[in-house]
């Protein structure tokens, strides 16, 4: 039984017999379980490249997001994060001017 013949028969479910209907669920069943198989791996694809599925050795080697500090981005491979440092979080308080001339005047939003 195709997908479609699977479809009608479970549309007028009650022309057909029990076992008819039993038969039509599980091909339905079967079709959704294998598109959802398809997906999954296409997803795996799209998220390693064409190398295939990673093992859980090379999964946890990737870099992590760790935290943005004077406008960079930094990344660690066993996780971490970076702020600014306590002395230079003093020194904005104290004196901006100071601060400004050794971060060279970027802006640091949220620390």
């Amino acid at each position: 039984m195709t997908l479609a013949e699977a479809r009608k028969v479970l549309d007028d479910s009650e022309k057909h017999s029990k076992g008819i209907i039993e038969r039509a669920k599980e091909v339905v069943q079967n079709s959704l379980k294998s598109r959802l198989a398809e997906a999954k791996e296409e997803l795996i694809q799209k998220k390693t490249g064409r190398l295939g599925r990673m093992d859980a050795q090379q999964a946890k080697g990737r870099m992590a997001y760790g935290g943005t500090v004077m406008g960079k981005k930094h990344f660690y491979v066993a996780g971490g994060s970076v702020t600014l440092n306590p002395g230079l979080k003093a020194l904005r308080k104290s004196s901006p001017e100071a601060f400004a001339k050794i971060t060279k005047g970027k802006t640091i939003k949220g620390e």
